[in-house]
């Protein structure tokens, strides 16, 4: 796996190995089940492992980041359906709410921070099955403009470059030609996650608001050259709005 860039669990059942996932990482995530899930909504069950500590992680282990003790993000291969949702800790395991309608063998990430303040971001897989016909995986390319219920998002064309903090101003527009209404989400003037083309890496950012209404400035390293999908999430008239976007990285 890529290094992650943004800087889960102890569970025994009929169905699982004694053991516990990428002991590489400080916190592991473990599915109650690795059985395929039907598409639609349904909840997806897991468990928090602490490699460092050997303890499985309640919510009472974590701090609270970004106003939530837990954030879940999913995403198809294609890079194209996305959810980032919020588990909550029922005493014995953690449960989450996904509506996931399109096949596929999703990337799924549990993100955090613990009690040391300690980050972590850690990845599993879950196939997705009886939807919608998978999407195909096409070049993502360089598109810096696009939109989600009427409220627009454009990337400045800055050049980003492999390994070097890039700081890219962005500007929030209403295709009807009203002014948007910015809100905070999450504790933050927006939040933005990006993957590169595979999918195995997740870059977690919060941009900050802008010195002009409606503007922002993000600031992200990207380890590796190549397409990056970014999902940009945002409140504006108080709805929550997900727009996808692209760049690319050069060397």
């Amino acid at each position: 796996m890529k290094q992650i860039l943004l800087t889960l669990m102890l569970f025994f059942t009929s169905t699982f190995a004694q053991a516990h996932g990428n002991e590489d990482l400080r916190v592991s995530i473990e599915p109650e089940s690795t059985a395929q899930y039907t598409a639609g909504q349904f909840n997806y069950a897991f468990q928090l492992y602490d490699n460092d500590t050997k303890k499985v992680l309640t919510d009472a282990d974590l701090n609270e980041s970004h106003t939530k003790k837990l954030h879940f993000i999913a995403y198809d291969p294609a890079l194209k359906a996305f959810t980032h949702v919020h588990p909550e800790f029922d005493g014995k395991i953690w449960n989450v709410c996904l509506n996931l309608s399109v096949n596929g063998q999703y990337f799924l990430w549990a993100q955090g921070e613990l009690l040391d303040k300690t980050e972590f971001s850690s990845m599993t897989r879950a196939t997705i099955a009886n939807g919608q016909t998978e999407n195909p995986i096409l070049a993502l390319g360089d598109i810096r403009t696009g939109s989600d219920q009427g409220t627009q998002v454009k990337l400045a064309n800055t050049k980003i470059k492999a390994g070097k903090m890039a700081m890219i101003n962005f500007t929030v527009s209403r295709l009807d030609g009203t002014k948007p209404v910015l809100t905070d989400y999450l504790g933050a003037f927006a939040h933005v996650i990006a993957t590169p083309t595979d999918g195995d890496a997740l870059n977690h950012v919060h941009p900050m608001a802008g010195s002009k209404p409606n503007t922002g400035l993000l600031h992200a390293t990207f380890d590796d050259a190549g397409d990056y999908r970014l999902w940009v999430q945002l409140m504006d008239g108080g709805i929550l709005k997900t727009i996808p976007l692209s760049v690319t990285v050069t060397k």
